[in-house]
């Protein structure tokens, strides 16, 4: 283990200590195994609207009781949590489409492992997946720390390396780490053995970007073999190793990332209406991600709606003197190019899939806000974008734990399933923005409530100085050189 990421698990493991103390003192003076959530309003993921809440029994980080019947319970070894009437509990939020790096502060690159994963957490999302990672050992370390319950954030599910040459375009040079790109003669077996490596390490589900398309072929079969589900990045640079989605999803993927089509300009086509009918007759799902793309413009032109808290105090004093130095940093996206992300979003979900959408945010990559809040602005931009809160709701829960193959313990309040779960205060089926009203966060039956988590997060996103990121040079090289097609 390098110093660096020593001293990114002493820094969880204290954290861990510091909110614990606090969120446990605050919700009983002599925690049990059990808790009953009651009063206020269930929204369970299934549904189509919500109902009153009469009781959820939580027991050993599982819900074992939902609409509990009060009369017939004796509570007297069971922590309650009483809710008001204009408050509403529901699933854990899943981001589909997370990063765990914080890229391009300034000419530098800083890892931010410990504190995103606790702003993820203080906004309601109890579930990530890291979609493709540089160094995904530094992740994968993560997740088991989190997991051990020595670090503070939400569950982590890991994607492993981008499998594809991207993986070298922003390489990070340090003492420790060694960025390898996929080579142009690279062979099936060689393709086979790295997705068995990562399934080993607990993958749950892999990201493809830059393979061809005998590669893309490839490695969906055999992530497939060990039950993992597969995404993609495609064809976003025109280039000789890309493959289309539409021969994507032909090959067996599981979901689609940013777009339908590569067309743009907000303009209906046929090829448009052939990849919506063959997403449904393949049930592939789709992550639309528009604050990320097109984001700063709807930041600009909704104002509050879109920004409504003041991120930059989680960075440190010299990263935000760095980021306003930068200054404003461009659209991801230009408006024709957004245009179509929402044209094809609503004709999915008129055409009848809308339990294929999910909620990804690609955050924090580029911009200059932070993971969480991007969340609450992504729920957002798909309600004005024209999708109905119920749509956007079950997006953000159920659907989500579906497309990663983790419906079965995750993504709802049912009996059986793990007890992560968020209490906002309003509700969400008049109002999206409801849900960034966060009360208490729950994940495996511990309650964590957001302004203790983001306290502790206050000023410490980002280098504290020179010395923190003098050694992290950013360095773009060319992909892959364009030699064979495989």
């Amino acid at each position: 283990m390098n110093l660096s990421i020593s001293r990114l698990c002493k820094t969880a493991a204290l954290i861990l200590l510091l909110v614990s103390f606090t969120t446990y003192a605050q919700w009983s003076d002599s925690p049990s195994d059990e808790i009953m959530i009651r009063g206020g309003w269930l929204f369970d993921g299934i549904s189509n609207t919500r109902r009153q809440n009469t009781g959820i029994v939580i027991r050993g980080g599982k819900i074992v009781e939902v609409d509990a019947d009060l009369q017939e319970k004796d509570l007297t070894a069971t922590n309650v949590v009483d809710l008001t009437d204009s408050e509403t509990v529901l699933p854990g939020m899943i981001d589909l489409h997370a990063h765990y790096n914080f890229d391009l502060v300034d000419v530098g690159r800083v890892e931010e492992v410990v504190y995103n994963g606790i702003v993820f957490l203080a906004n309601g999302v109890t579930s990530t997946w890291s979609a493709g990672e540089y160094y995904p050992e530094r992740v994968l370390g993560q997740r088991d720390l989190v997991d051990s319950g020595e670090a503070t954030g939400p569950r982590l599910f890991v994607s492993g390396p981008y499998f594809g040459g991207f993986r070298c375009e922003y390489s990070i040079k340090t003492a420790a780490d060694d960025c390898s790109a996929w080579p142009n003669d690279i062979t099936e077996e060689e393709i086979r053995a790295e997705v068995d490596k990562w399934a080993e390490q607990g993958v749950v589900s892999i990201k493809i970007k830059q393979a061809t398309p005998g590669e893309t072929k490839i490695l969906i079969e055999q992530a497939h073999k060990h039950g993992m589900t597969t995404t993609g990045h495609l064809s976003n640079y025109e280039g000789e190793y890309d493959v289309h989605p539409r021969d994507a999803i032909l090959m067996g993927l599981d979901r689609l990332e940013h777009q339908i089509t590569l067309g743009s300009g907000g303009q209906e086509s046929a090829e448009m209406g052939q990849m919506i009918d063959l997403i449904l007759k393949h049930q592939v799902y789709y992550d639309a991600n528009l604050q990320m793309y097109g984001g700063i413009n709807l930041r600009k032109e909704l104002g509050a709606d879109m920004v409504w808290t003041n991120e930059a105090k989680y960075f440190t004093p010299y990263a935000q003197a760095l980021l306003e130095k930068r200054g404003e940093p461009p659209p991801e996206s230009d408006v024709a190019e957004y245009t179509q992300r929402v044209l094809e979003l609503n004709k999915l979900y008129e055409s009848g899939g809308e339990n294929l959408l999910i909620v990804g945010t690609d955050e924090p990559v580029y911009t200059t806000l932070l993971p969480g809040f991007a969340y609450h602005r992504e729920l957002f931009a798909m309600v004005h974008a024209g999708l109905p809160e119920i749509a956007v709701l079950k997006a953000a829960t159920i659907n989500g734990a579906n497309a990663l193959g983790i419906g079965d313990k995750l993504g709802s309040i049912e009996l059986g399933k793990l007890a992560d779960l968020v209490v906002i205060k309003g509700n969400p089926f008049e109002d999206i923005k409801a849900t960034r009203n966060i009360q208490l966060v729950m994940k495996d039956g511990a309650i964590y409530y957001p302004d203790s988590l983001l306290k502790s997060a206050e000023g410490m996103i980002g280098p504290s100085g020179v010395d923190d990121h003098e050694a992290w040079e950013l360095r773009i090289e060319p992909l892959r050189s364009a030699k064979s097609k495989q």
